[in-house]
């Protein structure tokens, strides 16, 4: 057992988006009452894919050893800003990857716009805060629909490129994370010929709704996948769980606040890895595995942890089917009249700590938007043997074909 497991914690959360509560709390200290986010049918579409691409993602990302974090919901907002100032083949590629494909694009917008609007509204103990921005050089035009559509479906803060563009980015990205994620430009990476840099900041910080009495902390071994034997602090408590039995592994499901959001960690069963466990979820259905829970008390003991980590997202989502958008035939011109625009770079850093008082969570989901740069075309010298032809070029007929062995 691996503590990267853990890891499922943070693509649980964005699965807990259509139930909500009152704003405060009963005077009594009860729980609110649980209300849903009203989402239309082409909402609920793009909701459920969406999840599959959370688990989409974590298998990629999963095939790297050793402990790692990724925020599906992050890189869902990034992405999905991305493609509104793509188009053509471009887009669709994005949408592909997204399982957006059959999904009306403004039903995506909604489907974030909600997600922006109404999260951080579900548990008054829990805060959740996402916010979004476009940086953009006035060197390029960008366009004023593009700049509206960023504002109205993603309440982003729209922001020049100055002459400190990381400092200013990393600023941002500190205010928006409470001061987690403060380093995630690095210097020297926003150049003249950078035109735009898209950005989504993901903070959560929930109570566990039965917090774990720190006196009952205890030590014990840990089980690497090394087969080490670290010790490490055990949060341990007799807690009301909701328990799912699968194929391939068993699923321990603990509510934070009221209820609103919840953290659910995923056991494999005996013989079983992570793998399997990633499959059955992605044939199954995420939201046929969630659900199909029983509810009851019993004895859990969960490690404390605190884990930070950057992740290079280019090569995740070309891994995804996203190809276009990074070459020479990318196509944004919904987002600036200025040709040979793809994407340069795309990145997330990631901060999570579990305690007995509940989790904290930060991500910052970054794509870079720019000239591309030209195709590198190495040196040719006819210095040996070599074939040649010559054709006509509309119907690619060939006039003449030889060989020269030698000169």
């Amino acid at each position: 057992m691996n503590v990267r497991l853990f890891s499922a914690l943070m693509l649980a959360l964005t699965s807990f988006i259509l139930i909500g509560c009152d704003e405060n709390d009963e005077p009594n200290g009860e729980k609110s009452e649980l209300k849903f986010i009203n989402l239309t049918g082409g909402e609920l579409a793009v909701a459920k894919q969406n999840n599959m691409f959370a688990w989409n993602m974590f298998d990629y990302v999963n095939a790297e050893s050793g402990n790692t974090i990724v925020s599906p919901l992050s890189a869902s907002f990034a992405m999905c800003m991305t493609a509104e100032g793509a188009n053509g083949a471009t887009r669709d590629e994005i949408y592909q990857a997204f399982g957006f494909e059959n999904c009306n694009n403004d039903d995506v917008n909604s489907y974030m716009q909600k997600l922006s609007n109404q999260l951080m509204l579900l548990d008054s103990k829990t805060e959740v805060s996402i916010a979004n921005s476009l940086w953009h050089n006035k060197r390029y035009n960008i366009l004023e629909s593009f700049i509206s559509s960023m504002k109205t479906s993603y309440n982003a803060d729209v922001f020049q490129l100055g002459t400190n563009a990381e400092d200013d980015i990393n600023d941002w990205c500190s205010d928006k994370t409470h001061g987690y994620i403060n380093d995630l430009i690095p210097q020297g990476s926003i150049t003249p010929s950078t035109a735009a840099v898209l950005l989504n900041a993901l903070y959560f910080k929930g109570e566990w709704a039965d917090k774990f009495d720190k006196k009952d902390t205890e030590r014990g071994f840990f089980y690497s996948i090394d087969n080490s034997l670290p010790t490490v602090y055990y949060m341990t408590g007799r807690k009301k769980i909701e328990y799912v039995t699968a194929e391939t592994f068993t699923m321990a499901g603990l509510e934070f606040g009221n209820g609103a959001y919840a953290a659910r960690f995923l056991l494999p069963n005996k013989d079983k890895t992570f793998d399997d466990c990633i499959n059955e979820i992605k044939t199954i259905g995420w939201e046929s595995i969630k659900n199909n829970y029983h509810s009851g008390k019993t004895t859990i003991k969960i490690p404390k942890f605190t884990m930070k980590n950057r992740l290079d997202m280019m090569p995740i989502y070309q891994q995804m089917g996203i190809d276009r958008a990074f070459s020479l035939y990318a196509d944004f011109s919904n987002l600036s009249t200025t040709e040979d625009l793809c994407i340069t770079d795309a990145f997330q850093s990631n901060y999570f700590k579990i305690d007995e008082e509940g989790a904290t969570a930060a991500s910052v989901s970054g794509v870079l938007i720019g000239d591309a740069a030209p195709i590198s075309i190495p040196s040719f010298i006819l210095d040996h043997p070599f074939i040649f032809a010559l054709t006509e070029q509309s119907t690619g007929a060939i006039l003449f074909i030889g060989k020269v062995e030698k000169l």
